[in-house]
């Protein structure tokens, strides 16, 4: 009885923590955890060397845009990506530019439409989970066209200001 008890908690505690990376992280990058040097551990050298705030790599499904936290409490950045109480060179967010695009449905999203946030100029919609931390930039067409992985609502504990205005592109 005593080991099926502790087995059932091994098992429960296994379970939440897988939750919580899958919420958080992509291809071992988690927004507000890791570092730069993260990052080049992971991908190498970034396409481009010239000392920015993004780093650039092509991967199977795209090219992926890093950017980083230029200096804490940062304010300004859009779509809450900013005023965070972390070290320069902090990863801020992951932005797949997909190469092939892909249907809403495909995402297996329920009830997708809350997510809903605005839609710019270019009739282009953006899809914000704050919870998990996604945002998806869908298309006219229907389909998703970038994925940008960021902060999630756990990420809370580590603003600067709990009321800072959200930027919308």
């Amino acid at each position: 009885m005593r080991n099926s008890i502790r087995l059932i908690i091994i098992f429960l505690c296994t379970c939440w923590l897988c939750d919580v990376a899958v919420a958080k992280e992509w291809r071992g990058i988690v927004p507000l955890h890791s570092t730069r040097a993260d990052v080049k551990r992971i991908f190498g050298k970034p396409l481009f060397e010239e000392n920015t705030l993004v780093d650039i790599y092509d991967v199977d499904e795209g090219r992926i845009n890093i950017m980083y936290v230029a200096k804490q409490c940062q304010q300004g950045l859009p779509a809450d990506w900013g005023n965070w109480n972390v070290p320069p060179e902090t990863v801020a967010n992951i932005t797949i530019h997909l190469k092939k695009f892909v249907p809403v449905a495909d995402l297996h999203v329920p009830d997708f439409e809350q997510y809903r946030w605005y839609t710019d100029d270019s009739s282009a919609t953006y899809y914000h989970d704050k919870k998990e931390g996604v945002l998806y930039t869908v298309l006219e067409s229907g389909m998703v066209q970038d994925i940008t992985y960021g902060p999630t609502e756990k990420d809370n504990s580590l603003r600067c200001k709990p009321n800072a205005p959200v930027i919308k592109y």
